[in-house]
């Protein structure tokens, strides 16, 4: 039947898996209130089959939703011209993995990928409303391998391996520009935190990795700090790493990388007068330079160079006041 132009109507094709398209069913003059998910029961001499579906209930003069081009850290997404009141849908751009390293130490296969979509409504008033992009995944090659070290589970066996792969990656943190980017950081940052005292180690890996992250641009920093608070996250966990690695057997802490310098000890009650504390930073000298990003270099190599900088440049150093001089005396020298 052809409905009127005033009229609303659906009109429902139903299968019951023998034959296809066998039955159909025509709904005229409907209400939009039953637009939603429907349940078509068919009972015949054959058995009983049974077909869900969406209506979704169209006025014959619905308006559409403008074409529309979405850019974000998913990808570009060219969306079509949308009768309103339809959910629209775009395949995920395939995720072209290259040289990063992959968690698991092998290539990724997408498996399944190409069912993964991204979808958008359109409401009824012909504008664009709802959307979601979380199926599909991230545009930058780094962010994705940052998510995916998120997904594994860190332990004592795997965390070495990790440390270094953040210090490699964050080398590179003055070219980040996903704010994912961090958080992401900050999550393993704070997982490695964790097993700093089953593994001293970790603790140098964390505080280079929080110096690197220094130099990610001050707009991206500030915008994972109001999402996330991820740059407070990052500081605590510097400063939980005396705490955790401070023992009976090691009961001193001297840590400089090129922004961050850390010293911890620990310090009797019975003779403590006082602490004394120094922090030298010289400029570079004429034959230092900045780090080259050059492909002459390994990564190894620029976070070798990186902390040599690091070191010739920042100097810090604490100790305790002893009884042959007062405090005052000890902080003049």
């Amino acid at each position: 039947m052809r409905p009127d132009d005033s009229a609303m109507w659906a009109r429902l094709l139903l299968s019951n898996g023998v034959k296809p398209n066998s039955h159909e069913v025509i709904l005229s003059n409907i209400d939009v209130g039953i637009a939603g998910i429907w349940e078509c029961l068919v009972t015949s001499s054959r058995g009983n089959t049974s077909q869900q579906m969406e209506i979704v209930v169209l006025e014959t003069s619905a308006p559409y939703c403008p074409a529309d081009r979405v850019t974000n850290n998913k990808g570009d997404f060219r969306w079509p011209k949308t009768l309103a009141g339809i959910l629209a849908f775009l395949p995920c751009a395939p995720a072209a993995f290259g040289s990063a390293p992959h968690p698991s130490g092998s290539a990724p296969h997408p498996s399944g990928q190409k069912e993964k979509k991204a979808w958008r409504r359109c409401d009824r008033s012909g504008r664009w409303a709802e959307e979601d992009y979380t199926q599909c995944p991230y545009a930058s090659e780094l962010t994705r391998v940052l998510h995916e070290l998120t997904q594994i589970t860190i332990n004592t066996t795997n965390a070495q391996p990790l440390g270094q792969q953040l210090v490699t990656f964050t080398s590179r943190a003055a070219h980040f520009t996903d704010v994912m980017d961090v958080i992401f950081v900050t999550h393993l940052v704070e997982r490695l935190t964790r097993l700093v005292e089953k593994r001293k180690d970790l603790g140098d890996y964390i505080s280079d990795i929080a110096s690197n992250m220094m130099l990610v641009e001050e707009h991206i920093l500030w915008m994972a700090q109001n999402e996330a608070r991820a740059c407070t996250r990052i500081v605590q966990c510097v400063e939980r790493i005396a705490d955790l690695a401070l023992t009976g057997d090691n009961q001193v802490i001297s840590k400089v990388s090129a922004n961050i310098a850390l010293e911890a000890f620990l310090i009797r009650p019975s003779n403590f007068l006082g602490l004394s504390c120094t922090a030298l930073q010289r400029p570079p000298s004429s034959t230092t330079s900045p780090l080259p990003d050059s492909h002459s270099h390994t990564d190894k190599d620029r976070s070798r160079e990186r902390d040599a900088v690091g070191e010739s440049l920042l100097n810090f150093k604490c100790h305790t006041v002893n009884n042959s001089g007062s405090p005052a005396s000890q902080l003049s020298k």
